[in-house]
């Protein structure tokens, strides 16, 4: 088994396969936190996911509590959670280093193969060579991405964007905000006021004229009813007295007659 793997140089091919994948995460780790650092950069809305539930995040807990004690625990905190891929830029990280080991594995599994059927440890020994170039490849793909300096030019990206850059306020500010600018404080003069007081006085004058106008017009035309209703009264009521003489006996008719004459002029 071992015989037919090195006659076809499997563990060469595995060699350059893990070498091969080791760079290219690096070189997928730079591209991603190029893309959030770029993100940060813009002002107006967040293209990024990323962005987009950090300034969520940070509107949230700024609305609850009025401000974000830590910030830099809130952006760490994010960046384990953020998902490439299924993998968290930690993940990605040590990726290379994993991919890295398993070239040397096979570098070293070749090379002890080599040495026991009397071969050279360096001189015609691919798997070394092969060894040393992975090595220096995936060292090389390290050194270009830098992701240890990117994230934390990424976290003081972050920190600025949520806190100097104007671009991540609270709804309240800007409702208090936009009310302030709406309605000005009016500067009035002295004597404006006084000229807003004597109009005031004048309508409330008028108003109460008026007022008493209609006061005297309802009791005139209470107190025509009144009379009205009287004299409507006292017809009635000699029609009833009319009435009552005409149906009485002329003696008794007289009688009363002379009864009420006589109590009219004592």
């Amino acid at each position: 088994m071992v015989q037919f793997i090195m006659e076809r140089n499997l563990l060469l091919y595995l060699l350059a396969a893990a070498c091969v994948a080791a760079v290219a995460s690096q070189m997928i780790l730079k591209q991603i936190y190029d893309s959030l650092i770029r993100d940060t950069k813009n002002t107006g809305e967040p293209d990024g996911k990323f962005l987009q539930q950090l300034r969520q995040r940070f509107q949230y807990c700024r609305h609850l509590n009025e401000k974000v004690g830590d910030v830099q625990a809130l952006i760490r905190k994010n960046l384990m959670e953020y998902r490439f891929w299924g993998m968290g830029l930690h993940r990605w990280k040590r990726i290379g280093v994993e991919l890295l080991a398993v070239s040397v594995l096979c570098a070293f599994a070749g090379s002890v193969y080599l040495v026991q059927g009397g071969g050279a440890v360096v001189n015609g020994n691919s798997y070394f060579w092969m060894g040393l170039l992975a090595a220096s490849l995936v060292a090389t793909a390290y050194a270009v991405a830098d992701t240890g300096y990117r994230r934390k030019f990424l976290e003081v990206q972050l920190a600025d964007y949520l806190e100097n850059s104007g671009a991540v306020r609270d709804y309240s500010e800007d409702a208090a905000q936009a009310f302030a600018a709406a309605e000005p404080a009016p500067i009035v003069s002295v004597e404006s006021r006084r000229k807003a007081k004597r109009k005031t006085v004048k309508e409330s004058a008028a108003a109460q004229t008026r007022a008493q106008r209609e006061k005297n017009e309802l009791k005139e035309n209470l107190a025509r009813v009144k009379a009205g209703m009287q004299e409507t009264a006292a017809a009635t009521e000699r029609e009833r007295n009319a009435e009552l003489l005409r149906h009485m006996d002329p003696a008794e008719q007289e009688r009363i007659l002379r009864e009420v004459l006589k109590e009219f002029l004592s």
